[in-house]
């Protein structure tokens, strides 16, 4: 079981993407898009794609069901889930998640999941999970440059923080003093909450 983390438009769900077309491409015995790979055999391949919005309470029972059915299978499964915090409350959803990956993780399973709630769900799981991130190099000219690739065993930085990161450079190069160190303080501030 791994979490995916990362950016905001970082190519966390083209990675996913690309996972599951290597997999059914290998599968079918046809070329795959790698200098190279090894893919092992799956008996089964599930995606699960981002959700838009949080679920109403009919339509995320559903769901948590689908991924009960999901655990009990287990052994040859590929799980691969895009985000799925959205289903409802973040803190709720970090522990539902957790939930989901230590039944997989129990019953053989190997799943990919992209989460921006890595770290939530890393500590509410009951095994450790591996956590590996796209990371952002930074911005430049207002455009996130990012190392696409991820690194494994990486928490990667996300958007908001660069965001906050660069208006605190910017608050102290502000000509104004008293603005600029209002506003250098308060942007520390919330970098520090990082």
């Amino acid at each position: 079981m791994a979490l995916l983390s990362g950016v905001n438009s970082g190519g966390k769900t083209s990675t996913l993407d690309l996972v599951a077309t290597v997999v059914v491409l290998a599968h079918m015995g046809l070329p795959v898009p790698a200098d190279d790979a090894r893919v092992t055999r799956v008996e089964e391949l599930h995606y699960h794609a981002k959700t838009q919005g949080t679920l109403d309470a009919g339509a995320f029972e559903s769901t948590v069901r689908e991924f009960a059915d999901l655990a009990t299978g287990g052994e040859g499964s590929l799980v691969l889930v895009d985000e799925l915090e959205s289903i409802t409350e973040p803190g709720a959803s970090a522990k539902i998640i957790a939930g989901i990956l230590e039944a997989l993780h129990e019953n053989g399973a190997t799943g990919v999941f992209v989460s921006h709630l890595a770290g939530e769900i890393r500590d509410a799981a009951d095994f450790e999970a591996t956590v590996d991130g796209i990371e952002a190099r930074g911005l430049k000219d207002g455009e996130l440059q990012v190392n696409r690739s991820p690194v494994k065993d990486h928490f990667a930085r996300s958007t908001p923080e660069l965001i906050v990161e660069k208006l605190a450079t910017e608050a102290d190069g502000d000509a104004d003093a008293s603005a600029a160190a209002y506003e250098a303080a308060f942007y520390d501030g919330l970098l520090e909450k990082f």
